[in-house]
């Protein structure tokens, strides 16, 4: 007797935080069938299971497994005759759920729960009926039942703006943005720099600085007595096509760049000692994004300026 899903509902818990609710529905015919009538009823839902999958396609027959929550307590309560028996699936959202489905978004798929539960009834004189053990489907648009509840695209949309985790902006740095520059320097640094960017999609701030502070540490820059500078074959690939009457004006504008890289260093070593590389305190997201979105933009600009003054467009 699988009940069938009817859509989802998020609150906040005081105390817990929030909560996804899958609501569904076992039809009434069914329910009169099992108790033999049209009675009020007593039901209990003993506890349930949820567990995480990944799917190629809504259609597709079988999904990863990503992992489980189980042994949630359930509820009891009535079931008026002539009405079909509702049921609600509590499922805590905590910060390994919310990764898991924006991993599995980041890879182009899409998020499925698998719910599986212990239903008791009882009729009119609290007689018993047997435990039921069944699951959640969800019927498709064309009819085909599914054992587990794929989320369309714009559903899991809705569900992650509803949890006020973040609008899912997926964070790109691709090439066009980016310009290839004729020096290996630029090329591992944007390398790495979509190593940080999955990290920032997957919340994982700290990671997140780690692979910045790498590459600011040990690709973009030098230090020299005591103190961080452009590196040398950068800086001269920046200077020098420029012309001798521009060349003033671009040291100085190196010597900005240098100014912000330093400062952005500066900025991770809030959190990440200089020194050790060791933990000082949890960046938080808006920390990660600036120094992110800092360094694709002296990239970008640092690569625009190499195509420009190596073609010698004036």
């Amino acid at each position: 007797m699988p009940s069938v899903y009817k859509g989802f509902d998020i609150i906040e818990r005081p105390g817990m935080g929030f909560v996804i609710i899958i609501k569904a529905v076992i039809e009434k015919e069914r329910v009169l069938e099992l108790l033999g009538g049209d009675y009020n009823a007593l039901f209990i839902l003993r506890k349930y299971d949820v567990s995480l999958y990944s799917f190629d396609d809504v259609k597709a027959v079988g999904g990863t497994f990503i992992f489980s929550i189980n042994n949630l307590r359930g509820y009891s309560g009535f079931r008026m005759s002539n009405k079909d028996l509702e049921l609600e699936f509590e499922i805590p959202v905590t910060t390994k759920l919310l990764d898991s489905i924006n991993e599995i978004r980041r890879k182009g798929k899409f998020v499925a729960f698998s719910i599986t539960y212990q239903l008791d009834i009882a009729k009119p004189g609290f007689y018993a009926i047997s435990p039921i053990f069944e699951h959640v489907v969800r019927i498709l648009s064309d009819g085909e039942i599914k054992t587990a509840i794929v989320f369309y695209t714009d559903e899991i949309d809705d569900l992650m703006r509803r949890l006020k985790y973040a609008e899912y902006v997926r964070f790109e740095i691709p090439i066009p943005i980016i310009p290839e520059a004729p020096i290996d320097i630029i090329s591992k640094s944007v390398s790495e720099l979509k190593n940080a960017e999955e990290a920032l999609i997957k919340g994982n701030y700290l990671m997140t600085l780690n692979i910045i502070r790498n590459i600011l540490m040990n690709y973009l820059t030098e230090k020299k007595d005591g103190e961080r500078f452009l590196r040398r074959e950068l800086k001269e690939y920046v200077i020098n096509n420029i012309p001798e009457n521009l060349k003033n004006i671009y040291e100085n504008v190196v010597k900005g760049i240098e100014a912000v890289l330093r400062s952005n260093l500066q900025h991770i070593h809030k959190f990440i000692h200089e020194d050790t590389g060791k933990l000082i305190v949890a960046p938080l997201r808006e920390d990660a994004e600036y120094i992110y979105n800092m360094l694709i933009i002296i990239l970008r600009y640092t690569s625009q300026l190499i195509n420009i003054w190596s073609r010698k467009i004036l």
